[in-house]
């Protein structure tokens, strides 16, 4: 039993490889995403700046065994060639395991586990007005903020 935290809304997704689309999108300009889990089949153009160590915000989750990680500027110029590594085969859901979006120092968005429909969060930077179109362009079911002293089971 994990106790969640008030500063992030709970995503019901629809369509996630829509879902991942948009928030990079959104989310573009001063920021960094980063991928971790077999990314072996993930040939990232060798023309994108790269780190694959932990950064300050995006780190590593899974500690055994040790998954393949990077993290990648998250710009303008830079989402189409990354939306085209990840998108096919279903990469964003069978090779990734966890996803992280961070613009200007914070957090804005996750998904873990596979985008399991229990882990996928983003957090107060992102505008409810924004989650509220995802939701009218059918990609989000819901979204909900936790309420005092909400508890996510995981079992």
């Amino acid at each position: 039993m994990n106790t969640i935290l008030q500063d992030r809304y709970w995503l019901v997704v629809r369509d996630k490889p829509g879902l991942l689309t948009h928030m990079m999108r959104f989310l573009a300009g001063e920021a960094q995403i980063s991928f971790e889990g077999n990314l072996s089949d993930c040939g990232f153009p060798a023309t994108i700046s790269h780190i694959t160590e932990d950064a300050s915000i995006l780190k590593r989750h899974t500690l055994s065994p040790r998954q393949d990680f990077i993290i990648l500027p998250l710009e303008h110029d830079t989402i189409r060639p990354i939306l085209d590594v990840v998108l096919p085969d279903n990469r964003y859901k069978d090779n990734i395991i966890h996803v992280q979006i961070e613009k200007r120092g914070e957090l804005r968005f996750d998904s873990y586990d596979q985008f399991h429909h229990e882990c996928i969060v983003c957090f107060l930077g992102v505008p409810t007005k924004f989650l509220d179109d995802l939701k009218q362009k059918g990609i989000l079911l819901s979204w909900t903020m936790p309420y005092k002293g909400a508890i996510r089971w995981h079992g």
